[in-house]
């Protein structure tokens, strides 16, 4: 059950993507906004300090993993380039254990 939720929640993060100035870092504004992008989009069932904290975690994994083309990429399609989607998947999926209770 927890991986559909994390599939889910993958989805909405591939809307989410800003473009960056660089992977590695955020541009002012643009790493809040994925958070909130990411804890609005997630399923009910999770309490709200843990999906920021996942959010959170799947950011910094995010901007570790992806490229600043991959990001822009990722960010204008409707929908997600399935292979970018499965990366988004396994990168976040570091993540899971915050969304624990």
């Amino acid at each position: 059950m927890l991986s559909r939720h994390l599939l889910v929640l993958c989805a909405s993060l591939a809307f989410a993507l800003p473009a960056v100035a660089a992977a590695d870092k955020w541009p002012a504004g643009a790493k809040a906004a994925f958070v909130n992008e990411c804890v609005a989009g997630a399923p009910q069932g999770h309490a709200a300090s843990n999906l920021q904290a996942y959010c959170e975690c799947a950011a910094e994994q995010v901007s570790s993993e992806f490229s600043q083309a991959e990001m822009q990429a990722m960010g204008g399609q409707a929908p997600a380039d399935p292979t970018l989607q499965q990366r988004l998947a396994a990168a976040s999926s570091s993540c899971s254990s915050t969304l624990q209770p």
